[in-house]
């Protein structure tokens, strides 16, 4: 495709907030040094009377869980002519990595993973904002790049 460009895959800041503007690996750091001798405590004070192993490994367990989740990324993609057509070749493409179209609204495409439900199946969507010359797609990261190397090729 000689007339569209895609910008590399970048972190996708939804929102603002002290821990958004740090790496993830510090602000998990930082969530580790200070919460987790929060949730010990809190949990000890509720009953003192339970072993700190009970207490200390059901935590560690619960901190593990977010490096289980894609950050989410965004792709732009940006054509010479109406973005709008490109989306029979999105649809493809994203059927291909296991996408399907699940709704369209004006301006707006949204994409769910068609394997079977689980607790991750909220961070799996990819959404895509349809503008004049350009898609913005926003989704997980490894997604993302799965979906630049086969619309590229």
């Amino acid at each position: 495709m000689k007339s569209v460009m895609f910008s590399e895959v970048v972190r996708s800041n939804s929102g603002g907030g002290f821990l958004r503007s740090l790496s993830p690996l510090t602000a998990y750091g930082l969530t580790l040094v200070i919460g987790l001798p929060l949730l010990v405590l809190a949990l000890h004070l509720f009953d003192p009377k339970a072993p700190l192993a009970v207490i200390v490994l059901p935590a560690l367990a619960g901190l593990a869980l977010p490096l289980c989740v894609s950050a989410p990324g965004r792709l732009d993609v940006n054509t010479r002519f109406d973005a709008s057509h490109m989306s029979m070749t999105l649809d493809s493409t994203l059927a291909s990595l296991g996408y399907a179209r699940c709704e369209a609204g004006p301006g707006l495409l949204r994409y769910v993973r068609t394997t079977r439900p689980s607790w991750r199946t909220r961070t799996q969507t990819v959404n895509v904002k349809v503008h004049a010359h350009a898609l913005e797609v926003i989704g997980p990261i490894p997604v993302l790049r799965s979906l630049q190397k086969a619309l590229a090729s």
